[in-house]
């Protein structure tokens, strides 16, 4: 029998200041080409843009320490989900990726509230 790579989900934001800019934490996707995160925010008209950022630089060591904090590009993604109004929340799917590392970025224009978001991934 053979196994499919895959991770369940995983929260990568767990409730971030939309106040400020957010940057998740990093998930190795090694092996892994679809990625999806899902994203739920409440707050006071709180309203931003969201990003997803890979590398192939980022390096960390076997208890978790980053050894290479790398070097993250900006995905080109044609849909991004709009951050806005007092609650809310969007969905981001990549259907391939070759990159080693991922993570996903805010960028708060106005207002204030909590975000969340969580990472699933696994082999197409």
């Amino acid at each position: 029998m053979s196994s499919r790579p895959q991770f369940n989900p995983q929260p990568v934001i767990t409730n971030g200041n939309m106040a400020s800019a957010i940057t998740s934490a990093v998930t190795i996707i090694q092996k892994l080409s679809q990625i999806s995160y899902s994203y739920t925010w409440t707050g006071v008209s709180p309203s931003g843009t969201v990003a997803v950022q890979v590398s192939n630089d980022y390096s960390q060591n076997a208890a978790g320490a980053v050894t290479n904090p790398g070097t993250w590009n900006s995905l080109p993604l044609s849909v991004l989900p709009t951050v806005g109004g007092n609650t809310g929340n969007g969905q981001i799917d990549i259907d391939a990726c070759g990159a080693y590392a991922i993570r996903t970025v805010y960028t708060p224009i106005s207002g204030s509230g909590s975000l969340n978001a969580i990472i699933n991934a696994k082999v197409s």
